[in-house]
């Protein structure tokens, strides 16, 4: 994902780990209602490139596809 910041172009990008695939694989498993549970929090001292990689993050859990 590219993001203009005073004319300067950045690029963040999504690194997916085996612990985010077996976090998804839990949330593909579980019901309607305990989705709603489920996403990445955002740290504490987050900047801007933490919130995007978050972003990313809870975009792909949510996105229907499968893990592999």
């Amino acid at each position: 994902m590219a993001k203009k910041d005073n004319n300067i172009e950045k690029s963040y990008k999504l690194t997916i780990y085996e612990d985010d695939k077996v976090f998804k694989r839990m949330y593909q498993a579980a019901s309607p209602e305990e989705r709603k549970k489920f996403g990445y929090d955002v740290p504490n001292d987050a900047d801007a490139e933490d919130l995007e990689i978050t972003r990313l993050k809870n975009e792909w859990l949510r996105d229907g596809n499968p893990v592999d």
